[in-house]
């Protein structure tokens, strides 16, 4: 297995592996030839590396040999390690183009690269936002000693995502752990409360990260209770008569925030027949 940003394959953990994977995000930046595009393809970078540290969580990485899995054989466990270190080849490789690049560069291309200032503030905080739950997961950082290095052409950075996206594909076949990755999903879609937060990550995560892109649409579809306060009757959403039949599709409820007095009462959510919500 060739070595990345040198480590070898075979000198380090699955835990370790899995957070030099995740710490190779934090150093790539954008040259100034990617224009307004660098705010999107921003979010999908930050939406990838959220996708493999919700897996990585999933699976109890950091912790757990095994991947939640006590039957995981050792070939299993190392196709995912080797796995691992390709999406470190890919980070290698796109620092090595990065570097051909500038030493090939003409004296009068510009080779500076974008930064916060060029990015509108909704996505500044998006960004962080993903940034540092991605941060929380992974725990432990700083596993690489390396230097930023910058992406000049979009169709490497397409080629690095692609690639990425293709890896996680293959661990989480080998390791799947869809009723964990669902619950976590829907968590970070419900720290989402802008819609226009939503929207971007509805946009920016397709073909990227499928799970977080219909969490943010469930969200956007859904009704949304956000700092609700009831001191005394209310019925807030979807409400049916006693004699109501049938079935009742219908978009999911967001709470956060909801207070209800002591004295108070509340009905938030769906109620379908029986007993009305206003007869005590």
């Amino acid at each position: 297995m060739a070595e990345a940003f040198g480590i070898a394959a075979g000198a380090v953990g699955i835990a370790a592996a899995f957070t030099a994977c995740v710490d190779c995000f934090e150093y790539v930046q954008f040259g100034r030839h990617f224009g307004r595009d660098y705010q999107t393809d921003l979010l999908a970078l930050n939406c990838s590396r959220i996708r493999l540290t919700r897996w990585g969580q999933a699976v109890d990485i950091l912790n757990d040999p095994k991947l939640g899995r006590p039957d995981a054989t050792a070939p299993e466990i190392r196709t995912v390690k080797d796995t691992l270190s390709q999406i470190l080849v890919l980070f290698a490789d796109s620092a090595k183009i990065s570097q051909q690049y500038k030493l090939n560069a003409t004296a009068s291309e510009d080779l500076s690269v974008l930064s916060s200032d060029n990015i509108d503030s909704a996505i500044i905080a998006l960004s962080n936002n993903m940034r540092e739950l991605a941060i929380k997961r992974q725990k432990s950082s700083n596993i690489l000693r390396i230097s930023q290095w910058a992406l000049y052409r979009r169709s490497e950075f397409k080629s690095l995502i692609e690639g990425i996206s293709s890896l996680i594909d293959s661990i989480e076949k080998i390791f799947p752990a869809p009723e964990a990755q669902l619950t976590l999903v829907r968590q970070e879609a419900a720290q989402l409360h802008d819609r226009r937060a939503l929207e971007l990550v509805e946009t920016t995560a397709e073909g990227v990260d499928g799970l977080l892109q219909n969490a943010a649409r469930e969200v956007l579809n859904s009704h949304q209770y956000l700092n609700v306060s009831i001191k005394g009757k209310a019925q807030t959403g979807d409400a049916f008569s006693s004699d109501w039949h049938g079935k009742a599709v219908g978009a999911s409820h967001v709470y956060d925030g909801v207070v209800v007095d002591h004295d108070g009462k509340a009905l938030i959510g769906n109620k379908y027949g029986g007993k009305d919500f206003w007869d005590d």
